[in-house]
């Protein structure tokens, strides 16, 4: 190889090391796109009979109309509040709980509505939790709060809140035309300990292959330093025995 190609894959191979590394990063906080997410909360410092709330929200949603989400949890750990007048009623058995609408939707409309098929304290789940608009030609654009949660503590411990369908096992939001909105799901989580490490979830999966891209493009960078610098040595080596021959 030439010095003058060897330069040029150099600079090439110097210029793909910096970019990787960028676009790895654009692509990690750009790709998650629209999320429907549980609050996480952290260092609570839990005591039997504490109550927390928790926040269920949609980001970066563009034309959204309904929401539709089961959620599940540790029953041994929490059990969702109730007792609250303005809090959702179970018509079957006239029990308030402790479950409001978030005011997402309704800062975009006057008409909307808030439904709830089931709450299981003993299991540890919520079926079919629903809020959609019911303004016509109406819908909603941006990140915010859709449902509201009290929990009440029952035993000082970690637990999980997990988004478990109903659609294809993840939550289901539909746009203005009838379409569902592509997002991701991400759960979350009531403990006692500090926040999980970055290292989790997508931000690890995509962090460890743009890391092997780099450390490939690191490795192939190194062979053509290696290579370029026994070229020169051998041409080195040519020239003294050039030179030794010649004098």
């Amino acid at each position: 190889m030439s010095l003058k190609k060897t330069r040029a894959l150099l600079l090439l191979l110097f210029i793909l090391a910096i970019i990787v590394p960028a676009v790895g990063n654009w692509y990690i906080g750009s790709s998650s796109g629209s999320t429907v997410q549980i609050t996480g909360l952290y260092n609570l410092n839990l005591q039997q009979g504490q109550t927390i709330t928790v926040n269920v929200t949609v980001s970066d949603v563009a034309d959204m109309s309904s929401l539709r989400i089961n959620l599940a949890w540790d029953p041994t750990v929490l059990t969702v509040t109730t007792g609250d007048q303005k809090g959702w009623i179970d018509s079957k058995t006239g029990t308030r709980y402790n479950i409001y609408e978030g005011p997402f939707l309704k800062s975009f409309a006057n008409s909307t509505m808030f439904l709830i098929n089931k709450v299981d304290n003993v299991a540890g789940n919520i079926s079919a939790i629903f809020n959609t608009i019911t303004s016509q030609g109406i819908t909603a654009s941006g990140s915010g709060v859709v449902v509201i949660i009290d929990f009440t503590c029952v035993n000082p411990a970690t637990s999980t809140i997990r988004i478990i369908g109903p659609r294809e096992g993840r939550s289901s939001l539909q746009s203005g035309t009838g379409e569902q909105i592509p997002h991701q799901d991400i759960n979350g989580l009531v403990t006692n300990e500090g926040p999980p490490a970055i290292w989790s979830q997508f931000w690890f999966q995509a962090t460890v292959g743009f890391t092997l891209i780099e450390i490939m493009i690191l490795a192939l960078f190194f062979l053509v330093v290696v290579r370029w610098w026994r070229s020169r040595a051998e041409a080195t080596e040519e020239e003294e025995i050039d030179e030794l021959f010649s004098s």
